[in-house]
């Protein structure tokens, strides 16, 4: 199991250094879209909230002025957040698109290596080679598809992401009998630990195997052609016997995910530094708006620049795919064919 995971690890990454232009020239792609329509969405949230951080800032300094105690945001709180509730789905959507995008790309560039592989030395069948350009023109017949999928997804792995949820909403509220939150004179009780913070985590563990399992539906569309129900349940079928498989290559690609998330967040602190000298400069030192905007830059600069670690791990899932189909899917449908 552990010699055959290495194996598809390794034939990932020699897919990704042979074919840098396009397995990172369509990350590059991803973030310049991510820049550009989210940035667009959270300066238009920005310019709808600019007076809700102007009250906040004058009513702040009044309450300075006369020595009383203020809450930030106190007045304008619900307003704040009607417009995140506005913000949040179209940024979700855009981080969807992108990864429907990235899936597909990834999963197109393996196909195109596997062609140039079965192809050898033969440069009259041997494939042209992959530009951005012809990486688009194959991807595109298979975005729509692939975005239905990752939304599809999502509404599976949030099922029982709410659930757990909704355990921790009513044990904090006390709806549970016998289980009661911990407070400083009185410790977690054995009941808590179960409900409280055992049951939310296996919940969450559940929506993140049913992620794994539906992880090479879009890699199964590109090779098949399949409708999005189809290629979610050819991914079910194919990880039904390398469950384990599956699941400790998705737990690798999250782990590796998630730390180039915390250090992109991390250099982003230094863009945020920047961004908040010239906030105050242009808003006459309102700390409130460059508060908010301190916050949420190193955070928008690391999923700008996530897409460049995302690549790699597309590819890994479509050479496990390829490893799990034993290369049936390719030679049914080879991804650059025309559509019928």
């Amino acid at each position: 199991m552990v010699g055959n995971d290495t194996h598809v690890v390794a034939e990932a990454l020699r897919i990704t250094g042979r074919n840098r232009r396009p397995v990172f020239g369509a990350a590059v792609l991803a973030g310049a879209a991510a820049l550009l329509v989210g940035g667009g969405i959270v300066a238009g949230a920005f310019a709808a909230s600019w007076g809700l951080f102007l009250e906040a800032g004058r009513a702040a300094e009044l309450a300075i002025e006369d020595e009383d105690s203020y809450v930030a945001y106190a007045d304008q709180w619900d307003s704040l957040v009607k417009i995140a509730f506005c913000v949040y789905p179209l940024l979700l959507l855009v981080a969807m698109v992108s990864i429907a995008w990235l899936l597909t790309a990834q999963a197109v560039t393996v196909a195109y290596a596997q062609e140039r592989a079965a192809a050898g030395t033969d440069a009259a069948t041997a494939p042209g080679a992959l530009t951005l350009r012809a990486l688009w023109r194959r991807s595109r017949p298979h975005l729509g598809v692939a975005l239905r999928v990752q939304l599809l997804t999502l509404v599976c792995a949030l099922v029982p992401g709410l659930a757990g949820l909704l355990v921790l909403v009513a044990v904090e509220l006390e709806m549970v009998p016998g289980v009661v939150w911990p407070t400083y004179h009185d410790p977690a009780t054995v009941q808590f630990i179960l409900v409280g913070r055992i049951l939310p985590v296996v919940t969450w563990a559940l929506g993140f195997v049913l992620m794994t399992r539906f992880s090479l539906a879009t890699t199964v569309r590109v090779a098949d052609r399949s409708s999005a129900t189809a290629a979610m349940r050819r991914s079910w079928t194919l990880t039904r016997t390398a469950r384990l498989r599956t699941t400790g290559i998705c737990l690798l690609s999250t782990v590796a995910v998630a730390v180039a998330f915390m250090v992109l967040k991390w250099l982003g602190t230094y863009v945020a530094h920047w961004a908040g000298l010239f906030m105050l400069a242009t808003t006459s030192d309102n700390q409130w708006v460059t508060g908010v905007l301190v916050i949420i830059t190193p955070v928008a600069v690391a999923l700008v620049l996530l897409p460049l670690a995302l690549a790699p791990m597309g590819v890994l899932l479509a050479c496990l795919r390829e490893r799990l189909d034993g290369g049936a899917g390719e030679a049914r449908a080879p991804s650059g064919a025309p559509i019928g």
